[in-house]
């Protein structure tokens, strides 16, 4: 298990490393639609960050480099 789940954010993309327990705790507690993974502020500008790589608890692979080819389309 990672000790951590990198984050950047999509406005300023200042990274954040953030405790795997933290993300997997709001992970279990969303009840929201699971294409979206657990969600955070940038600290920096409070702009929406976006995990490099995680895999949620339903199985779903979040990765940031899935998230930019979308909107490159």
């Amino acid at each position: 298990m990672p000790k951590s789940v990198s984050y950047v954010c999509l406005a300023c993309h200042e990274k954040e490393d953030i405790p795997y327990d933290v993300v997997r705790n709001f992970d279990l507690m969303d009840d929201g639609d699971p294409t979206y993974p657990p969600q955070f502020a940038c600290e920096s500008c409070g702009g929406e960050m976006y995990p490099e790589y995680y895999k949620g608890i339903h199985g779903v692979e979040y990765k940031l480099s899935n998230l930019q080819e979308t909107k490159k389309d």
